[in-house]
């Protein structure tokens, strides 16, 4: 790879495989690396090894040869080790979680043969199957430890990552819906992209569909599947359909093939649909902004803003806490204000999709009795899921006349909660 600069790369790590690619600016394409120069290997082991009594890691491919024959310490489920985030037993010693996901990534960083990766890496974008908080968090952890700055590290999960692929490539069809059909082994999992174009922006939803459990007879397996691409798209109008994933063959895939291409369907196979997509989404949210008319609405994504009555240089106004359309890992906001005659915090909750807004208000219980104006608080507002925000406010005091109290609060705001209030 020549890249040494301004390199925009994209890392899938799956549950049992991973795999990375970066995005070549003279093709303008993401490009899968491979294993092994001069092959069309690219996938390796989520998977690390250790040899005992030593602080020595090997991850990948490399994992499994030393695991066999140098006798080193196997470690498998690196990412559902890494989602639970409890501390795990190897070699006789506990490990954090942070230090194998620091040695996982570091891995899979020198596959870019870059040497300062925090320096020459302009975003890298990471791409799961699915998120949750402990992780999240500890890969946040993991990428100051090595010193990457904020926001130059992204994740997102498969779903968003195929919205990223699919609109990247055949978004002249995006009127039409875009289908997934996700391989393993002998389970199949039917996903479904469709826009709604009469929005403003017009609105992206991946939906997930049904799943199948196929035989390993052949022709049983090809009439199951074909059964199941006519229960998922039907009549209905695709662009294009997407196969991922260990179980598809075209040896026994005879009526299913005929299904999957009705209706002048564009059929496309391959294992690095994710991995692409996310690259293709690192270059959107970087620096080649084409989907701008598009809003992507998945299950990350914080669907209200978060505002509050405030005065600000002598003028009412309406103060920005957070701001909907963002996923909820990447909305975080910390500010100062001064209370005037309240006691408490009224926060007004926007619905993005222009229903009625509802405020929340907050009490401050066993804050101290101060003049008008003498009360300075410091307010953090970060987000632990799609649907809850959770409000961290500590009392500052104002200046040497009224020091702190030190007493702090934290109030958890939940959408359907404050619906209701």
């Amino acid at each position: 790879m020549n890249e040494t600069r301004n390199i925009i790369a994209s890392l899938e790590f799956g549950e049992k495989e991973s795999q990375i690619c970066y995005y070549d600016r003279k093709e303008k394409n993401p490009v899968s690396l491979a294993v092994k120069t001069g092959t069309t290997e690219y996938t390796f082991p989520t998977r690390l090894s250790k040899r005992p009594k030593t602080n020595i890691w090997h991850f990948g491919a490399e994992s499994e040869y030393f695991s066999k024959y140098e006798g080193e310490i196997l470690v498998e489920d690196v990412l559902n080790l890494c989602m639970k985030g409890e501390p795990v037993e190897i070699d006789g010693e506990v490990h954090e979680v942070e230090e194998l996901l620091e040695v996982f990534l570091k891995g899979c960083l020198s596959m870019l043969g870059v040497g300062e990766p925090q320096r020459q890496i302009k975003i890298l974008m990471i791409t799961t199957p699915n998120l949750n908080r402990v992780f999240i968090r500890k890969l946040q952890k993991v990428c100051r430890h090595l010193n990457f700055a904020n926001g130059q590290v992204l994740i997102q999960d498969y779903n968003e990552s195929f919205y990223y692929y699919a609109m990247r490539t055949r978004h002249d069809n995006a009127n039409r819906s875009t289908g997934l059909f996700c391989f393993d082994k002998n389970r199949v999992h039917f996903r479904k992209l469709w826009i709604d174009t009469t929005t403003k922006p017009m609105i992206a939803r991946v939906e997930v569909g049904k799943s199948e459990l196929l035989s390993e007879n052949p022709k049983k397996r090809d009439k199951r599947f074909a059964e199941m691409i006519e229960k998922c798209c039907g009549e209905e109008s695709y662009s294009n359909l997407y196969l991922i994933g260990e179980g598809f063959d075209k040896e026994w895939a005879v009526d299913s093939l005929t299904a999957l291409c009705k209706n002048q369907r564009r059929v496309y196979y391959g294992n690095n649909l994710y991995v692409r997509g996310a690259c293709f989404a690192a270059l959107e949210k970087s620096e080649d902004k084409t989907l701008g008319n598009y809003l992507y609405v998945g299950e990350a994504l914080v669907k209200n803003h978060i505002t509050m009555n405030m005065n600000i240089q002598g003028k009412d106004q309406i103060y920005t806490v957070t701001e909907g359309g963002k996923n909820w890992y990447e909305t975080e906001h910390t500010f100062e204000l001064i209370l005037d005659e309240k006691e408490d915090l009224e926060f007004t909750l926007q619905p993005m999709d222009g229903e009625k807004p509802f405020v929340h208000t907050m009490k401050l219980k066993g804050l101290p009795k101060r003049p008008k104006k003498a009360t300075r608080l410091r307010i953090q507002a970060v987000y632990e899921s799609a649907d809850c925000c959770v409000i961290f406010v500590e009392d500052l005091g104002f200046g040497e006349l009224f020091p702190s109290s030190g007493l702090k609060w934290t109030e958890k705001i939940r959408w359907q909660e404050a619906e209701h209030e």
